[in-house]
C-alpha cells in the first residue's frame, strides 16, 4: 500500500491510456480501409439493384457513414451514466448496418467469383485465378467484421481506463486521508501535550492576588506586562519540543534526561546523574542531554525552548573541574 500502490495505480492507468489511443489509431484505419473497399463494392450492388448510374455512390455513403456514426455514438456513450437501452440503441444500429455491409461484400464477393470462373471455364483469360466463391466470399467480409470487433475492444479499453482511473483516484484519496490522519494526530498530540507540559516540566500554578489586596508583588507586575501573544508562541514552542521528544526515536534515558534539564535548567549534571534511575556518570548524564540537543537542532529548534548549550557546556566543566 501507500506509495508504491500509488505508484502502480498511476502506471496501470497510463498503459492502458497508452493501448487506447494505439487502439483508436487502429480502429480508425481498419475503418478507412474498410470504408475505400466496401465503397466499390456498395456502389457496384447499388448499379445492379437498378439504382441510376450518377446517384448509386449515395448507398454506400449512407451505410458508411451509419457504421462510422454509430461507432463513435458507442464510444461515446459507454462511459456515461445513461440508461442503458439507450446505449444499446447505437449497438443494435452498429450492429445492423454491419450486417448489411457484411452481407453485401459477401453476396457481391460470392457472385463475382462464380462471374470470374464461368468466364475461366469458358476458356477467356481474365488475368487471374478466381477463388471458390464461397471463399471469396469469406475474405470480402473480413474489413466489417474487424470494423465492428474493434468497435467492441474500444468500448471494452474505455471501461478498462475508467477502472483504472477510478483505482487510481482511490489510491490518491488513501494517500491523502493518511497525510491527514498524520496531521490530524500531530494536532491531537501538540494540543494534549501543550495542555500537560507546564505540570510536566515542574512549572509551579500562580494564582492572581486577591482583588481587595492594594499592591501586587513586582514579579506580578513583571508577568502582568508579559505580551500575551509572545507568551503564547513561547508555549506553542514548548508544545513542539515536547512533541518531537515523545515521538523522536531517542532512548528512553535520554527523553528523561531532556525533559528534566527543560523543566528545571538549574539542574547541574551532577543533580540529574545522581536522580537518574539508576543513578550514572555525570558525563553520561550531559553526553544524553547532547545528544538529545543535537537531535533537536537538526529538527529545527533551537533555544529558546532549547537551552543554551555554551552555558552549559561550562557549567560541565566547573563540575569535572575540582575548585581550589
Amino acid at each position: 500500500m501507500g506509495d508504491f500502490s500509488l505508484r502502480a495505480a498511476r502506471i496501470q492507468l497510463g498503459a492502458l491510456i497508452a493501448a487506447l489511443l494505439i487502439a483508436i489509431f487502429i480502429a480508425i484505419g481498419i475503418t478507412a480501409g474498410a470504408f475505400v473497399l466496401s465503397f466499390a463494392v456498395q456502389r457496384d450492388l447499388a448499379r445492379q439493384g437498378t439504382i441510376p448510374e450518377n446517384l448509386a455512390w449515395i448507398f454506400p455513403v449512407i451505410v458508411d457513414s451509419a457504421i462510422f456514426g454509430s461507432t463513435v455514438a458507442i464510444v461515446i456513450l459507454s462511459k456515461l451514466k445513461m440508461h442503458r437501452r439507450d446505449k444499446y440503441f447505437y449497438v443494435a444500429v452498429a450492429v445492423s448496418v454491419v450486417a448489411i455491409s457484411i452481407l453485401g461484400n459477401a453476396y457481391h464477393a460470392f457472385h463475382s467469383a462464380t462471374v470470374a470462373q464461368q468466364a475461366v471455364a469458358a476458356g477467356q483469360s481474365i488475368g487471374y485465378m478466381p477463388l471458390d466463391p464461397a471463399v471469396a466470399a469469406m475474405i470480402a467480409i473480413i474489413p466489417p467484421v474487424l470494423v465492428l470487433a474493434f468497435t467492441h475492444g474500444l468500448g471494452i479499453l474505455i471501461k478498462a481506463t475508467g477502472i483504472a482511473y477510478s483505482d487510481y483516484k482511490i489510491e490518491i484519496d488513501n494517500a491523502a486521508a493518511g497525510v491527514g490522519m498524520v496531521a490530524t494526530q500531530r494536532r491531537v498530540m501538540r494540543n494534549e501535550t501543550a495542555e500537560g507540559f507546564q505540570p510536566s516540566l515542574g512549572v509551579v500554578e500562580t494564582h492572581h492576588a486577591p482583588e481587595s489586596a492594594p499592591h501586587s508583588s513586582p514579579s506580578e507586575q513583571t508577568s502582568s506586562s508579559v505580551d500575551p501573544e509572545s507568551s503564547n508562541d513561547e508555549a506553542a514552542a514548548h508544545a513542539d519540543l515536547e512533541w518531537f521528544i515523545a515521538t523522536s526515536g531517542l532512548p528512553d534515558a535520554v527523553k528523561d534526561t531532556a525533559r528534566r534539564k527543560l523543566a528545571d535548567p538549574t539542574l547541574t549534571w551532577e543533580m540529574i546523574a545522581q536522580t537518574s534511575n539508576p543513578p550514572v556518570a555525570t558525563s553520561t548524564s550531559w553526553r544524553r542531554y547532547e545528544k538529545f540537543d543535537t537531535a533537536a537542532r537538526a529538527a529545527g529548534f533551537e533555544n529558546p525552548p532549547l537551552i543554551d548549550m555554551r552555558a552549559s557546556d561550562a557549567q560541565f566543566a566547573d563540575q569535572l573541574v575540582p575548585t581550589a
